[in-house]
């Protein structure tokens, strides 16, 4: 299972390499496939990864910070 921390560094992650809408749209794509798919133990996760990735596009992470969701 993927950790709430991991989430996070892949969004930053994602952000930093290729770009807030690249990476919106990577969560996005991914998020429809486990739903399509239905793949539920998944879909919590891309869709918590989508708002992460929200979050750091828009600079509402702090650096030091713990989010809260």
């Amino acid at each position: 299972m993927i950790t709430t921390g991991d989430l996070l560094l892949t969004a930053k992650y994602l952000v930093a390499r290729h770009g807030a809408a690249a990476a919106l749209a990577f969560a996005a794509r991914g998020l429809q496939a486990m739903t399509l798919s239905r793949q539920n133990q998944l879909i919590a996760d891309w869709a918590a990864l989508h708002s992460l990735i929200e979050d750091a596009a828009n600079g509402r992470l702090a650096e030091k910070a713990p989010a809260i969701h």
